[in-house]
């Protein structure tokens, strides 16, 4: 195989396939990617290797992609790296990697490397904790981001930052639209990237915002059921013309969701677990419409 032939076939596969669902020509995709980047050494095809394991929640790989991007002079995925020291994702947490890998690409201009900075500022992790520098930094993203184009990439995790810094403060109001700017914005990134982490980034903000203000029942949508379903309910909401239904079970203090004859621990499960047509049913959160509830003790059959 050509250089030329695999880079058409790697375009080819892109097109059908997205890293963050299962495709019969995954394993085509990851053999072609490879191929190119041994023969190329474009950090393009490393960092997409990166990108993918790390999606799939294989961590040591993501790691090894993503330090190879950054020796072949991809400085940009130091963010990635500072990720995998952030969290341990493979196994250590180690501040003083992370805060120099997010040093490094805040430097660069990367506004989630310079968000991930604020967070270390607030928890003084590695540094010293500064609650002020935290609050300056975050209130200084906005204002870069909150006119963007294509705010929801980073405005989301901004705006919910904020949006505590507002009600810490004591101004309702604007923590509210803070959360419900961030809740409109979310659904439009999950389309376009399917990150599992959007997930809890969306539970913590409905959450939050629901502490301030009661839903409205009315007008309700599916990431809604977060805080709904946290007591005994069922829901229905439409897809494709369909109609399907979940309930939800308290125990103990814990609840559990059934869908379609599956059972899940809680909403965050169920919307990573739960399928519609092969996509998770986040994926799909910006074509399910007529979502209703209906409140009442449920139990197990």
């Amino acid at each position: 195989m050509t250089i030329t032939e695999a880079r058409k076939l790697y375009e080819k596969y892109k097109k059908e396939i997205s890293w963050d669902n299962n495709h019969e020509n995954e394993g085509a995709l990851i053999e072609v990617t490879e191929f190119l980047l041994k023969e190329t050494n474009d950090p393009w095809y490393s960092s997409d290797l990166g990108s993918f394991y790390y999606s799939r929640k294989q961590f040591d790989l993501a790691q090894k992609y993503y330090e190879m991007t950054y020796d072949l002079g991809e400085h940009d995925i130091a963010v990635c790296l500072g990720y995998i020291w952030y969290y341990g994702r493979t196994g250590t947490v180690d501040y003083e990697k992370a805060f120099r890998y997010f040093s490094e690409a805040a430097d660069l201009g990367n506004s989630e490397a310079k968000r991930k900075l604020a967070d270390m500022y607030k928890n003084g992790y590695y540094v010293e904790q500064d609650y002020l520098k935290y609050r300056q930094m975050i209130e200084e993203l906005y204002e870069e981001h909150k006119n963007d184009e294509h705010g929801f990439i980073e405005l989301p995790d901004i705006c919910t930052r904020l949006a505590k810094i507002r009600k810490e403060e004591g101004n309702v109001k604007e923590a509210v639209h803070l959360y419900q700017t961030a809740k409109e914005l979310l659904p439009i990134r999950m389309h376009y990237t399917e990150f599992f982490g959007d997930i809890n980034v969306m539970e913590w903000l409905v959450n939050d915002l629901y502490e301030l203000i009661e839903p409205d029942y009315s007008d309700l949508d599916i990431f809604d059921l977060f805080y709904v379903l946290k007591k005994p309910a069922a829901a229905s909401f439409y897809w494709n013309q369909n109609r399907y239904v979940m309930r939800s079970v308290v125990e103990n203090g814990e609840y559990e969701v059934t869908f379609n004859d599956h059972w899940y621990r809680a909403m965050n499960d169920l919307f990573q677990n739960a399928h519609l047509n092969g996509k998770p049913l986040y994926v799909r959160c910006d074509e399910i419409y007529n979502v209703r509830i209906n409140h009442g003790r449920n139990h197990k059959s």
